[in-house]
């Protein structure tokens, strides 16, 4: 049986994790053998092993700081993502402890980079699914309008650095140095994101594929309007516009800042009677928008969730950069248009004026006119529900995606075991180490 060992930072703390730990769960329901390495264990899943057998290491939690003390050397602000990766990550004796078939790393975060291990695995088909910019850059997640990780970095504008051999320039070296010649299928969320990694030489020509987040269309699907405000204490009376993002109102990525401006607009508008906001994923404000407003805090499961998404008339993801946000597509998922701007990876999502809305990019007066257009459109039973949900089932059921790994896993295999026969050696250099049990922990 085929054996998949995903790489995370943790396995539920923050969307991308949550992604991970999300799709390796969808690829163990198909039959397959999937496990979990990570540095942070939250959930109770046996699958899911840390190097230690324990929830974690000190020097695990203290990754994150330590990976950021550079950082102060520079004019650098917390709300832009930059992991330097210059501590020590090693883990290829946990990975041939439990000689995995397939590699596949998710996310880099946290303080979790593999740079210098990655050229260790080279001996295992390796997967690696771009969740954010990461790989591809000196360190930024996300790297605005600066393109210079197409020619080495440095002079980083997230760093407000002047230098040319800033630790942008040093970290995209330190990729180069390591990874060439090691072959890497990358799966990326969305378009947008692998044509940017097919610009960047840290994937040296390896294959760009994409395959989209995918949501439990079992979990996520449309709930009994009524029921689900009567849950929630929200009133039946009013049109309600949800916006939803860890920290979303402190992350500038996110686009707090635009929604509020249209929420404004739509405060001195004949809106301003009929409808009201929910947020969850944040803290609160005592910011007057002319309607109801109400902060619901972070929700830690798919039921509350999926029931918010149900009471809501349209979602709203103004975000600056995204590469697939989940929230929108679980918000397709349970029939709720969604409203975003019309950039990165949200074209891949909103079908404008189908199943949402894709404002003027950064424009909070186009976005104030798509929120508007949606609540005039929405209902449940709405030909506007009705199609979220279609595209949905069409493009992003998370069981339809793990299959789409099955096959990219077979090829991989396929092409090793030719590779292998051609030049008569083992698969990997462990192959004939006795397979671990699945389940035992990781050294």
């Amino acid at each position: 049986m085929t054996r998949v060992l995903h790489i995370s930072p943790a396995d539920y703390d923050g969307g991308a994790n949550v992604g991970a730990y999300k799709l390796h769960k969808a690829v163990q329901a198909t039959g397959v053998e999937s496990l979990m390495l990570v540095l942070r264990k939250y959930t109770n899943d046996p699958s899911v092993l840390t190097r230690s057998g324990k929830p974690s290491r000190p020097l695990d939690n203290l990754r994150d700081p330590l990976d950021r003390l550079p950082l102060r050397f520079y004019d650098w602000h917390p709300g832009n993502w930059f992991t330097v990766g210059w501590l020590p990550y090693d883990i290829k004796e946990a990975v041939d402890y439990l000689r995995p078939d397939i590699v596949q790393f998710h996310w880099a975060g946290r303080g979790a980079a593999p740079i210098r291990t990655i050229a260790q695995l080279r001996h295992y088909p390796l997967v690696w699914t771009l969740r954010d910019m990461w790989p591809i850059t000196g360190g930024c997640h996300y790297s605005g309008e600066c393109f210079k990780f197409t020619s080495g970095c440095g002079e980083c504008p997230q760093l407000g650095s002047n230098s040319r051999y800033d630790v942008s320039r040093w970290q995209w070296r330190q990729k180069h140095r390591h990874w060439q010649g090691v072959p890497i299928q990358f799966v990326a969320l969305s378009n947008w994101l692998a044509d940017l990694a097919r610009r960047s030489p840290l994937t040296f020509g390896n294959d760009v594929t994409v395959i989209p987040n995918g949501v439990d269309l079992e979990r996520f699907k449309p709930i009994d309007r009524a029921a689900a405000r009567a849950a929630w204490n929200l009133p039946p009376d009013r049109k309600i516009i949800l916006f939803g993002a860890l920290h979303g109102a402190q992350d500038p990525r996110k686009g707090f800042t635009y929604l509020a401006e249209a929420l404004r607009k739509l405060g001195t508008s004949p809106w301003k009677d009929r409808v009201m906001a929910v947020v969850f994923g944040g803290q609160g404000s005592d910011e007057d928008y002319g309607f109801p407003i109400r902060f619901v805090g972070r929700l830690h499961d798919d039921v509350s969730l999926a029931m918010l998404y149900s009471c809501a008339d349209v979602m709203v993801v103004p975000s600056v950069y995204e590469n697939a946000a989940k929230t929108a597509l679980e918000s397709l998922a349970c029939g709720t248009p969604v409203v975003a701007f019309a950039n990165t990876g949200q074209f891949d999502i909103v079908d404008h004026k189908v199943n949402g809305y894709l404002a003027e990019n950064l424009s909070s007066d186009d976005l104030a006119e798509g929120l508007a257009w949606c609540l005039e459109r929405s209902g449940a039973g709405s030909e506007l529900s009705l199609r979220a949900r279609e595209k949905a089932l069409r493009r992003f059921d998370i069981r339809k995606i793990a299959h789409r790994h099955l096959e990219l896993y077979e090829q991989l295999l396929s092409t090793r075991r030719r590779d292998a026969a051609n030049t008569d050696m083992p698969l990997s250099p462990e192959a004939e180490t006795p397979r671990r049990v699945a389940g035992q922990s990781a050294p």
